[in-house]
């Protein structure tokens, strides 16, 4: 079996849960490629692997709230990783022989707001992947997001809101706080200045900011606005006022920091969502 190939000489296939074993299969052998690393993030999502390092972290999260669904039937929120490749610090992992990366943040996400009632899809396709298949340089990988947005969109036209989720590459010290005892991954929404209407993408980007500075205050790294030679300056924020590029922590962050806020960012989607929609 493919996945088989991921897993240490510690840790194999039939020591998994069974309901584990059944996610693995379907979502990476069904594609039959060997270039995905494994996240297993559904034994991190559930705790039942490890929980001494997997704690729960609710400082600031209220059951109340999560009760309170949205409650859509369709998909509302398409999460996807332009640069699918970049990953978290993995030495707390090193027994699982896995590195987490912007994949596992991907589907944490889509289970944090599906406790909301969202209902979300992520993108399976690696744009690394699809970029070495075609030949293109890595510069071209919003072109190759941009096709997946459109598509996926065709697909699902329910689709209204659209996460780019990221990861920094600067220091620890500049993409870690602490909030109440917790240990949480800073947030950075880039926004391109080159869309001509990037005014009302900035106008939906500082209400997502605005709450995270009311309730999680040092949690933000603010609006990093970018445009140029040598940039992008669109990140295909002229495909929908609702495309939302964030950076969630950097390459020296644990993937117990990036869970503890994306706890926050679905918080944060849930309450624009339920006052925008």
């Amino acid at each position: 079996m493919i996945i088989s190939l991921y897993l240490s000489s510690s840790l194999t296939l039939k020591d998994l849960p069974t309901n584990v074993i059944k996610i693995l299969e379907t979502r990476f052998t069904r594609k039959n490629t060997v270039n995905f690393k494994i996240d297993i993030v559904d034994i991190y999502l559930k705790r039942e692997v490890n929980k001494k390092y997997f704690k729960e972290s609710s400082k600031k999260e209220s059951s109340e709230v999560i009760n309170i669904a949205y409650n859509t039937n369709e998909p509302i929120v398409y999460i996807y990783n332009t640069h699918s490749n970049e990953e978290y610090s993995y030495k707390k992992n090193d027994v699982y022989n896995i590195t987490p990366g912007v994949k596992t943040a991907s589907y944490i996400l889509e289970s944090e707001l599906k406790k909301y009632g969202i209902n979300s899809i992520v993108e399976e396709n690696n744009v690394v992947n699809i970029l070495n298949e075609e030949n293109l340089e890595y510069k071209d990988s919003y072109k190759i997001s941009r096709r997946l947005l459109e598509n996926k969109k065709i697909e699902n036209p329910s689709l209204m809101y659209f996460i780019d989720l990221h990861r920094d590459s600067v220091k620890r010290s500049a993409t870690t706080v602490e909030i109440d005892g917790e240990s949480y991954a800073k947030v950075m929404f880039l926004l391109g200045l080159e869309n001509k209407n990037y005014q009302i993408n900035k106008e939906k980007i500082m209400i997502l900011n605005d709450f995270l500075n009311k309730n999680y205050q040092g949690l933000s790294r603010g609006i990093y606005e970018k445009q140029g030679k040598g940039v992008n300056g669109v990140y295909n924020q002229d495909f929908s006022e609702n495309v939302f590029l964030i950076e969630i922590g950097g390459v020296e962050n644990t993937i117990e920091e990036v869970n503890n806020t994306l706890k926050v960012i679905a918080n944060c989607l849930y309450d624009y969502i339920s006052k925008n929609s």
